[in-house]
Protein backbone atom coordinates (compact mmCIF):
# COMPACT_ATOMS: atom_id res chain seq x y z
CA UNK A 1 0.00 0.00 0.00
CA UNK A 2 0.98 3.60 -0.48
CA UNK A 3 0.39 5.39 2.81
CA UNK A 4 0.48 9.13 3.31
CA UNK A 5 0.80 10.46 6.86
CA UNK A 6 0.06 14.07 7.71
CA UNK A 7 0.96 16.27 10.68
CA UNK A 8 1.15 19.99 11.19
CA UNK A 9 4.85 20.05 12.07
CA UNK A 10 7.56 17.77 13.44
CA UNK A 11 10.64 19.97 13.03
CA UNK A 12 12.88 19.18 16.05
CA UNK A 13 9.80 18.41 18.15
CA UNK A 14 10.25 15.84 20.90
CA UNK A 15 6.59 15.30 21.80
CA UNK A 16 4.45 12.20 21.91
CA UNK A 17 2.63 12.93 18.64
CA UNK A 18 5.86 13.34 16.71
CA UNK A 19 7.36 10.24 18.24
CA UNK A 20 4.31 8.11 17.52
CA UNK A 21 3.81 9.15 13.91
CA UNK A 22 7.47 8.36 13.18
CA UNK A 23 7.23 5.03 15.04
CA UNK A 24 4.22 3.94 12.99
CA UNK A 25 5.75 5.13 9.69
CA UNK A 26 9.00 3.30 10.40
CA UNK A 27 7.08 0.11 11.17
CA UNK A 28 5.03 0.34 7.97
CA UNK A 29 8.16 0.87 5.86
CA UNK A 30 9.72 -2.18 7.52
CA UNK A 31 6.61 -4.15 6.53
CA UNK A 32 7.07 -3.27 2.87
CA UNK A 33 4.69 -0.35 2.40
CA UNK A 34 5.48 2.88 0.54
CA UNK A 35 5.27 5.63 3.13
CA UNK A 36 5.19 9.38 2.64
CA UNK A 37 4.81 12.24 5.10
CA UNK A 38 3.43 15.71 4.54
CA UNK A 39 3.86 18.52 7.07
CA UNK A 40 3.58 22.29 7.10
CA UNK A 41 7.28 22.50 8.00
CA UNK A 42 9.78 24.78 6.30
CA UNK A 43 12.46 23.48 3.98
CA UNK A 44 15.35 22.04 5.99
CA UNK A 45 13.17 20.86 8.87
CA UNK A 46 14.61 17.89 10.75
CA UNK A 47 12.93 15.22 12.85
CA UNK A 48 13.97 14.86 16.49
CA UNK A 49 13.34 11.11 16.37
CA UNK A 50 15.07 8.76 13.92
CA UNK A 51 13.08 8.45 10.70
CA UNK A 52 13.63 5.66 8.17
CA UNK A 53 15.38 7.21 5.13
CA UNK A 54 12.96 5.41 2.80
CA UNK A 55 10.13 7.68 4.02
CA UNK A 56 9.48 10.50 1.54
CA UNK A 57 8.96 13.71 3.51
CA UNK A 58 7.09 16.53 1.76
CA UNK A 59 7.75 19.80 3.62
CA UNK A 60 5.20 22.32 2.37
CA UNK A 61 7.40 25.32 3.16
CA UNK A 62 4.42 27.67 2.85
CA UNK A 63 4.32 29.98 5.86
CA UNK A 64 5.07 29.26 9.50
CA UNK A 65 3.24 26.11 10.72
CA UNK A 66 2.97 27.63 14.20
CA UNK A 67 1.16 30.77 13.02
CA UNK A 68 -2.46 30.78 11.90
CA UNK A 69 -2.52 31.09 8.11
CA UNK A 70 -4.40 33.86 6.31
CA UNK A 71 -6.76 33.10 3.43
CA UNK A 72 -4.17 33.47 0.69
CA UNK A 73 -1.83 31.06 2.44
CA UNK A 74 -4.62 28.53 3.00
CA UNK A 75 -5.43 28.65 -0.73
CA UNK A 76 -1.79 28.21 -1.65
CA UNK A 77 -1.41 25.26 0.69
CA UNK A 78 -4.62 23.67 -0.58
CA UNK A 79 -3.55 24.02 -4.21
CA UNK A 80 -0.11 22.60 -3.52
CA UNK A 81 -1.34 19.65 -1.47
CA UNK A 82 -4.13 18.77 -3.90
CA UNK A 83 -1.65 18.68 -6.78
CA UNK A 84 0.61 16.44 -4.71
CA UNK A 85 -2.24 14.09 -3.83
CA UNK A 86 -3.39 13.91 -7.45
CA UNK A 87 0.11 12.92 -8.48
CA UNK A 88 1.01 10.52 -5.67
CA UNK A 89 -2.44 8.88 -5.32
CA UNK A 90 -2.02 7.34 -1.86
CA UNK A 91 -4.28 4.44 -0.95
CA UNK A 92 -4.90 5.93 2.50
CA UNK A 93 -4.20 9.24 4.23
CA UNK A 94 -3.63 9.20 7.99
CA UNK A 95 -3.92 12.69 9.51
CA UNK A 96 -2.67 13.13 13.05
CA UNK A 97 -4.84 15.46 15.14
CA UNK A 98 -8.00 17.26 14.14
CA UNK A 99 -6.49 20.32 12.42
CA UNK A 100 -4.45 18.37 9.84
CA UNK A 101 -7.41 16.02 9.37
CA UNK A 102 -9.77 18.85 8.42
CA UNK A 103 -7.16 20.30 6.08
CA UNK A 104 -6.30 17.04 4.30
CA UNK A 105 -9.91 15.94 4.00
CA UNK A 106 -10.91 19.24 2.40
CA UNK A 107 -7.88 19.26 0.08
CA UNK A 108 -8.73 15.86 -1.40
CA UNK A 109 -12.50 16.20 -1.86
CA UNK A 110 -13.46 14.39 -5.06
CA UNK A 111 -10.21 12.41 -5.32
CA UNK A 112 -11.67 9.31 -3.69
CA UNK A 113 -8.88 8.96 -1.14
CA UNK A 114 -10.00 7.72 2.30
CA UNK A 115 -8.77 9.85 5.20
CA UNK A 116 -8.28 8.46 8.70
CA UNK A 117 -8.32 10.87 11.65
CA UNK A 118 -5.73 9.82 14.24
CA UNK A 119 -6.87 11.64 17.38
CA UNK A 120 -4.12 12.01 19.97
CA UNK A 121 -6.06 13.44 22.88
CA UNK A 122 -8.98 12.46 25.05
CA UNK A 123 -12.31 14.13 24.21
CA UNK A 124 -12.33 15.53 27.76
CA UNK A 125 -9.60 18.00 26.79
CA UNK A 126 -12.30 20.43 25.72
CA UNK A 127 -13.36 20.75 29.35
CA UNK A 128 -10.04 22.45 30.08
CA UNK A 129 -10.00 25.08 27.34
CA UNK A 130 -11.73 28.45 27.00
CA UNK A 131 -13.41 27.58 23.68
CA UNK A 132 -14.22 24.05 24.72
CA UNK A 133 -17.86 23.70 23.62
CA UNK A 134 -17.38 25.58 20.36
CA UNK A 135 -14.19 23.72 19.57
CA UNK A 136 -15.64 20.30 20.31
CA UNK A 137 -18.61 21.04 18.04
CA UNK A 138 -16.26 21.80 15.15
CA UNK A 139 -13.99 18.82 15.77
CA UNK A 140 -16.72 16.26 16.31
CA UNK A 141 -18.71 17.28 13.26
CA UNK A 142 -15.62 17.26 11.05
CA UNK A 143 -14.95 13.69 12.13
CA UNK A 144 -18.22 12.66 10.47
CA UNK A 145 -16.26 12.66 7.21
CA UNK A 146 -13.40 10.46 8.41
CA UNK A 147 -13.08 6.92 7.15
CA UNK A 148 -12.23 6.05 10.75
CA UNK A 149 -11.40 7.97 13.92
CA UNK A 150 -8.58 6.30 15.84
CA UNK A 151 -8.60 6.82 19.60
CA UNK A 152 -6.05 5.43 22.02
CA UNK A 153 -8.25 4.18 24.86
CA UNK A 154 -11.58 2.37 24.58
CA UNK A 155 -12.98 4.47 27.40
CA UNK A 156 -12.86 7.51 25.12
CA UNK A 157 -15.55 6.15 22.78
CA UNK A 158 -18.42 7.37 24.94
CA UNK A 159 -16.89 10.82 25.21
CA UNK A 160 -17.83 11.34 21.57
CA UNK A 161 -21.34 11.91 20.18
CA UNK A 162 -23.22 8.72 19.35
CA UNK A 163 -23.14 9.53 15.63
CA UNK A 164 -19.36 8.98 15.68
CA UNK A 165 -19.30 5.68 17.53
CA UNK A 166 -19.42 3.57 14.36
CA UNK A 167 -16.37 5.42 13.03
CA UNK A 168 -14.23 4.94 16.13
CA UNK A 169 -11.42 2.39 16.23
CA UNK A 170 -9.33 1.93 19.37
CA UNK A 171 -5.59 1.42 18.88
CA UNK A 172 -3.36 2.17 21.86
CA UNK A 173 0.23 3.25 21.42
CA UNK A 174 2.93 0.59 21.31
CA UNK A 175 5.14 0.26 24.37
CA UNK A 176 8.48 -1.48 23.75
CA UNK A 177 9.61 -3.92 26.43
CA UNK A 178 12.12 -2.32 28.76
CA UNK A 179 15.69 -3.58 28.59
CA UNK A 180 16.51 -1.99 31.92
CA UNK A 181 14.51 -2.52 35.09
CA UNK A 182 13.96 -0.10 37.93
CA UNK A 183 14.43 -1.09 41.55
CA UNK A 184 11.85 1.15 43.22
CA UNK A 185 12.56 -0.27 46.69
CA UNK A 186 16.34 0.34 46.67
CA UNK A 187 18.14 3.64 47.16
CA UNK A 188 20.77 4.63 44.60
CA UNK A 189 24.51 4.52 45.32
CA UNK A 190 24.31 7.89 47.04
CA UNK A 191 21.50 6.66 49.28
CA UNK A 192 18.86 8.81 47.56
CA UNK A 193 15.49 8.21 45.92
CA UNK A 194 13.90 9.88 42.93
CA UNK A 195 10.37 10.81 41.83
CA UNK A 196 10.42 11.05 38.03
CA UNK A 197 8.04 12.83 35.66
CA UNK A 198 8.37 13.11 31.89
CA UNK A 199 6.41 15.57 29.80
CA UNK A 200 6.26 18.99 28.26
CA UNK A 201 6.37 21.89 30.71
CA UNK A 202 2.90 23.01 29.70
CA UNK A 203 -0.61 23.69 30.95
CA UNK A 204 -1.80 20.21 29.94
CA UNK A 205 0.91 18.38 31.88
CA UNK A 206 0.43 20.61 34.95
CA UNK A 207 3.98 20.37 36.39
CA UNK A 208 3.16 23.25 38.77
CA UNK A 209 0.87 20.97 40.73
CA UNK A 210 3.51 18.25 40.94
CA UNK A 211 6.08 20.74 42.22
CA UNK A 212 3.62 22.08 44.79
CA UNK A 213 2.77 18.55 45.92
CA UNK A 214 6.41 17.57 46.26
CA UNK A 215 7.04 20.78 48.16
CA UNK A 216 4.37 19.78 50.68
CA UNK A 217 6.12 16.49 51.52
CA UNK A 218 9.78 17.37 50.90
CA UNK A 219 10.66 18.10 54.53
CA UNK A 220 9.36 14.71 55.62
CA UNK A 221 11.40 12.87 53.00
CA UNK A 222 14.84 14.51 52.91
CA UNK A 223 16.38 11.67 50.87
CA UNK A 224 13.98 12.15 47.96
CA UNK A 225 14.38 14.34 44.86
CA UNK A 226 12.04 15.24 42.01
CA UNK A 227 13.22 15.16 38.38
CA UNK A 228 10.98 16.46 35.57
CA UNK A 229 12.25 15.70 32.06
CA UNK A 230 10.97 17.93 29.27
CA UNK A 231 10.85 21.53 28.22
CA UNK A 232 8.24 24.11 27.38
CA UNK A 233 6.71 27.51 27.90
CA UNK A 234 6.39 27.16 31.69
CA UNK A 235 10.10 26.65 32.39
CA UNK A 236 10.83 30.13 33.73
CA UNK A 237 7.71 30.15 35.91
CA UNK A 238 8.58 26.72 37.31
CA UNK A 239 12.16 27.72 38.04
CA UNK A 240 10.88 30.69 40.02
CA UNK A 241 8.49 28.45 41.96
CA UNK A 242 11.27 25.97 42.77
CA UNK A 243 13.51 28.79 43.98
CA UNK A 244 10.70 30.19 46.15
CA UNK A 245 10.34 26.75 47.78
CA UNK A 246 14.12 26.67 48.43
CA UNK A 247 14.27 23.30 46.65
CA UNK A 248 16.57 24.10 43.72
CA UNK A 249 18.94 21.32 44.83
CA UNK A 250 16.14 18.74 45.00
CA UNK A 251 13.75 19.61 42.15
CA UNK A 252 15.57 19.34 38.84
CA UNK A 253 14.49 20.33 35.32
CA UNK A 254 17.16 18.79 33.04
CA UNK A 255 15.21 19.51 29.84
CA UNK A 256 14.47 17.13 26.97
CA UNK A 257 16.56 13.98 26.61
CA UNK A 258 16.86 11.75 23.55
CA UNK A 259 16.85 8.55 25.60
CA UNK A 260 14.76 8.59 28.79
CA UNK A 261 15.23 4.86 29.49
CA UNK A 262 18.17 5.25 31.93
CA UNK A 263 16.11 7.83 33.82
CA UNK A 264 13.23 5.36 34.21
CA UNK A 265 15.61 2.66 35.39
CA UNK A 266 17.20 4.96 37.98
CA UNK A 267 13.91 6.27 39.38
CA UNK A 268 11.89 4.91 42.29
CA UNK A 269 8.46 6.37 41.61
CA UNK A 270 6.76 7.95 38.60
CA UNK A 271 4.20 10.76 38.76
CA UNK A 272 2.18 12.40 36.00
CA UNK A 273 0.05 15.35 37.13
CA UNK A 274 -1.61 15.96 33.75
CA UNK A 275 -5.03 17.52 33.39
CA UNK A 276 -5.74 15.23 30.43
CA UNK A 277 -3.86 12.82 28.17
CA UNK A 278 -4.35 10.88 24.98
CA UNK A 279 -2.24 7.84 25.60
CA UNK A 280 0.36 8.79 28.23
CA UNK A 281 3.47 7.28 26.62
CA UNK A 282 5.77 8.32 29.44
CA UNK A 283 3.52 6.69 32.02
CA UNK A 284 3.35 3.43 30.06
CA UNK A 285 7.12 3.41 29.56
CA UNK A 286 7.69 4.00 33.26
CA UNK A 287 5.41 1.06 34.01
CA UNK A 288 7.31 -1.11 31.53
CA UNK A 289 10.45 -0.39 33.55
CA UNK A 290 8.73 -1.54 36.73
CA UNK A 291 7.89 1.79 38.31
CA UNK A 292 4.77 2.33 40.41
CA UNK A 293 2.91 5.42 39.23
CA UNK A 294 0.74 8.22 40.53
CA UNK A 295 -1.72 10.42 38.64
CA UNK A 296 -5.18 11.96 38.98
CA UNK A 297 -8.35 9.86 39.04
CA UNK A 298 -10.15 12.35 36.79
CA UNK A 299 -7.36 12.60 34.21
CA UNK A 300 -8.41 10.82 31.02
CA UNK A 301 -5.72 8.44 29.82
CA UNK A 302 -3.91 8.30 33.14
CA UNK A 303 -6.88 6.61 34.77
CA UNK A 304 -6.88 4.03 31.97
CA UNK A 305 -3.35 2.84 32.81
CA UNK A 306 -3.15 3.21 36.58
CA UNK A 307 -5.15 0.56 38.41
CA UNK A 308 -5.20 2.22 41.80
CA UNK A 309 -3.78 0.20 44.69
CA UNK A 310 -2.54 -2.41 42.17
CA UNK A 311 0.12 -0.74 40.01
CA UNK A 312 -0.03 2.74 41.50
CA UNK A 313 -2.29 5.30 43.12
CA UNK A 314 -4.86 7.69 41.69
CA UNK A 315 -5.10 10.93 43.63
CA UNK A 316 -8.57 12.41 44.01
CA UNK A 317 -9.96 14.76 41.39
CA UNK A 318 -7.88 16.59 38.83
CA UNK A 319 -5.33 19.18 39.93
CA UNK A 320 -5.81 18.66 43.66
CA UNK A 321 -2.24 19.20 44.90
CA UNK A 322 -2.98 18.14 48.48
CA UNK A 323 -4.40 14.82 47.28
CA UNK A 324 -1.39 14.33 45.03
CA UNK A 325 0.96 15.07 47.93
CA UNK A 326 -0.81 12.46 50.05
CA UNK A 327 -0.41 9.83 47.32
CA UNK A 328 3.28 10.70 46.93
CA UNK A 329 3.86 10.34 50.67
CA UNK A 330 2.11 6.96 50.77
CA UNK A 331 4.49 5.45 48.24
CA UNK A 332 7.60 7.38 49.25
CA UNK A 333 7.44 5.91 52.76
CA UNK A 334 6.76 2.29 51.74
CA UNK A 335 9.49 0.51 49.69
CA UNK A 336 7.73 -2.88 49.71
CA UNK A 337 4.55 -1.31 48.32
CA UNK A 338 6.57 0.38 45.57
CA UNK A 339 8.18 -2.93 44.69
CA UNK A 340 4.88 -4.82 44.54
CA UNK A 341 3.13 -2.15 42.47
CA UNK A 342 6.12 -1.88 40.14
CA UNK A 343 5.95 -5.59 39.39
CA UNK A 344 2.23 -5.31 38.59
CA UNK A 345 2.96 -2.36 36.31
CA UNK A 346 5.30 -4.46 34.16
CA UNK A 347 2.56 -7.04 33.62
CA UNK A 348 0.14 -4.42 32.26
CA UNK A 349 2.45 -3.25 29.48
CA UNK A 350 2.39 -6.66 27.77
CA UNK A 351 -0.97 -5.51 26.37
CA UNK A 352 0.84 -2.89 24.31
CA UNK A 353 3.44 -5.09 22.58
CA UNK A 354 4.59 -3.21 19.43
CA UNK A 355 4.05 -6.01 16.90
CA UNK A 356 0.44 -6.48 17.91
CA UNK A 357 -0.27 -2.74 17.83
CA UNK A 358 1.26 -2.41 14.37
CA UNK A 359 -0.84 -5.35 13.17
CA UNK A 360 -3.93 -3.38 14.15
CA UNK A 361 -2.77 -0.29 12.27
CA UNK A 362 -1.91 -2.32 9.19
CA UNK A 363 -5.29 -4.04 9.27
CA UNK A 364 -7.05 -0.68 9.51
CA UNK A 365 -5.10 0.63 6.51
CA UNK A 366 -5.99 -2.44 4.46
CA UNK A 367 -9.71 -2.11 5.28
CA UNK A 368 -9.70 1.62 4.57
CA UNK A 369 -7.94 1.22 1.22
CA UNK A 370 -10.84 -0.81 -0.16
CA UNK A 371 -12.53 2.14 -1.78
CA UNK A 372 -16.25 2.05 -2.33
Amino acid sequence: MRLLFAARAIDRMAGGVERMIITIMNAMVARGHDVELITWDVEGAKAFYAMDPRIVWHRLNIGDPMVKADLSMVVKRATTVRALLSKRRPDVIVAFQDGPFRALWSYCIGLGIPVIAAERNAPTRFEHTRQGARRSFIVFNAFRFAKSVVVQCEGYRHGYPSYLHKHIVTIPNPVPPAVLRAQPECADKAGRYRVLSVGRLSYQKNPECLIDAFGQVADGFPKWDLVILGDGELREKLEDKIAALSLSDRILLPGTVSDPNPHYANAHLFCLASRWEGFPNALAEAQAHGLPAIGFADCAGTNELIDTKKNGLLAQGNGDCASLASALATLMRDPSLRSRMGSSARDLTETFAPDGIMDRWESLFARSAKRQ
